[in-house]
């Protein structure tokens, strides 16, 4: 899987499980334990695509250190 369709897959997860979140935390579904493995789970996409997108930005600079 190229880095390209790594970070869009990430990127769509992000959305999908923030509005399953939402509309499971509106609807009553989830429980204040629920609610946070939820924002959990939108968030380590969100970060992993991050980390991804900022290391390839460094590469392409060469600012890394050494």
């Amino acid at each position: 899987m190229s880095t390209a369709s790594l970070i869009r897959a990430l990127d769509t997860a992000t959305w999908v499980v923030a509005v399953l979140s939402l509309v499971l935390l509106f609807s009553g579904k989830l429980d204040n334990f629920w609610a946070t493995a939820c924002l959990i789970a939108t968030a380590a996409p969100a970060i992993a695509s991050w980390v991804i997108k900022d290391r390839n930005q460094s590469a392409t600079k060469g600012d890394e250190p050494q």
